[in-house]
Order: structure tokens, then C-alpha cells, then sequence
């Protein structure tokens, strides 16, 4: 007998990843699971007991941590949960959260401790290496500033890393891969920015940072962006939900997919 469960992606993010969602739907049947898409833009919070009755999950894909609530609250099983969606979009409550478990991170600056330039100032919600910018002077962060007046952003110093940081993906408790991303001809190591990538072997004191933040996170699947130091040693950038996974395609044989809808079964299995 077919389970119902639901994947909500938003309209534009839906369109670029439009082979990945057929992947996921393929393999969702493998496991007796119809997985229906559901495009958010302009859904109605009140009604969403209506919209989705009693599935087997729901996989957010979307930035709205607040759909996620109102469906948690409702008694749904949704991944990642609200919580892990909120924290990830807001790069400084990530930052600061890091900090409690102890993992290193980029420090946040206020106005008056920029002592030398260049710094960079992001938008606390950005995604994909937009909305972040370097700037080399006071006025050139007073223009991005007066840009972005409504909205939050975080300055933080420039920190030598020559365009390389890495990526974790982790699903469950389980680290399922790592790529090293260096960048093209700008500051931002993205792969979608240009670039290259090659797998990272991370040592244990890395691994069981990483451990750490995902017990304390409680995630379900996520990415976690470290700057990688000419030191060797790393510094906490941000998380992702959701998380891209073109590179861990381009490096893993595994079936991602697959590997995500047989962690949600058995979850719900567990349960």
C-alpha cells in the first residue's frame, strides 16, 4: 500500500532543480512513498491541515521555517524541522549558535571594531554566494549598507582562505561526503560561481566537530560551509537548508536521492 509524503520546494528553486525532484520522486516509490510536489509561493498558512491531511512526512525545501512550524504543530513529521530551517537562514543566530557547542567560526564585527579593511557584509538570509560582498573601504561599505537598509546583515572581517572553504554533508548523524570548493576569480568559493572541486578527507578533530554541531542541531540533512585556513585549520561559515548537492554529484557514486528517502523511511519507521 502507498504512503503518502510531500516535498515543497518554491517556484524558482523548483524550476533549477527540476531533475533532482524527479530523482527524489522515483526513488520515494522504490519505498512504497508517492512523494507529491508542492509549490509554496503564496500558500495559505491556515489551511494547510487541509492541504496535507495525515502524510508520511514532509520534506521543506523552502526558506519558510514558519510553514514547517505550523506543520509540526499539526502533529506532521517534517525534515529538517522548523528549528534547524529558522537557524540555518540566519547566518548570525548559525554563527552564534556554533559558538555555544564550541566550534570556531568567522567572528561578527559591529561598526565600531572595524579597525582595518577589507571586511565583507552579507545579508543574514542570503543563499549561493549572493548577497555578499567585499569591501576594500569605509565607503564602499557605507553605499552596501544604505543598499540593504531593510534588511539584516552582518559585517565580519576579510579572512585569508584563497577562495577555499568545505563543504559537509550530513545526513542523519551520518557525514556522507565533503568537497573542498575553491574559487575562480572572486573572493567566494561556490561551485555554481565557478571554481573547482575535489573531495576533502576530514581529520577527527574536524569530524567530531561536525558531529557535534549536527547532535546539538538535531538535523536531518544539511550542509555545513567551513572557510578552510592556509593553516589547515577551519572556521564555522554558515549552514545550509536546503543544501545544493551539484558537487557531491560530480564526486560520489552514491545515489543521493536514494540515500535520503531511505534515512526519512526509517525514521518514521523508528517512530
Amino acid at each position: 500500500m502507498m504512503k503518502h509524503a510531500y516535498l515543497l520546494y518554491e517556484q524558482q528553486d523548483a524550476e533549477k532543480n527540476g531533475i533532482f525532484i524527479e530523482q527524489v520522486i522515483e526513488a520515494a516509490k522504490k519505498h512504497d512513498i508517492e512523494l507529491s510536489l508542492v509549490i509554496t509561493d503564496g500558500i495559505d498558512l491556515n489551511f494547510l491541515d487541509t492541504t496535507f491531511g495525515e502524510p508520511l512526512f514532509v520534506w521543506n525545501r523552502t526558506r519558510n521555517a514558519q510553514i514547517a512550524k505550523k506543520l509540526e504543530l499539526i502533529g506532521i513529521k517534517v525534515f529538517n524541522s522548523s528549528f534547524v530551517n529558522a537557524l540555518a537562514n540566519d547566518k548570525k543566530n548559525t554563527l552564534q549558535f556554533a559558538q555555544l557547542q564550541g566550534i570556531p567560526t568567522v567572528p561578527i564585527l559591529l561598526d565600531h571594531q572595524i579597525q582595518q579593511y577589507p571586511v565583507i557584509i552579507k545579508t543574514i538570509d542570503g543563499h549561493g554566494g549572493n548577497e555578499v560582498a567585499l569591501c576594500k573601504n569605509v565607503d564602499e561599505l557605507t553605499d552596501l549598507q544604505e543598499k540593504w537598509h531593510n534588511r539584516k546583515t552582518i559585517i565580519q572581517p576579510y579572512i585569508e582562505s584563497n577562495a577555499t572553504d568545505v563543504r559537509v554533508w550530513v545526513l542523519g548523524s551520518e557525514i556522507i561526503g565533503t568537497v573542498k570548493r575553491i574559487g575562480g576569480q572572486d573572493f567566494r568559493s561556490n561551485y555554481t560561481l565557478g571554481g573547482t572541486i575535489e573531495k576533502y578527507e576530514l581529520d577527527a578533530e574536524k569530524r567530531e566537530q561536525v558531529k557535534r554541531l549536527q547532535k546539538a542541531l538535531k538535523s536531518d540533512y544539511i550542509g555545513i560551509d567551513f572557510l578552510l585556513l592556509p593553516s589547515g585549520d577551519w572556521i564555522l561559515n554558515e549552514i545550509e537548508d536546503p543544501v545544493g548537492a551539484r558537487s557531491y554529484y560530480e564526486l560520489y557514486d552514491e545515489f543521493l536521492p536514494s540515500l535520503i528517502i531511505e534515512y526519512f523511511n526509517q525514521q518514521k519507521e523508528r517512530a
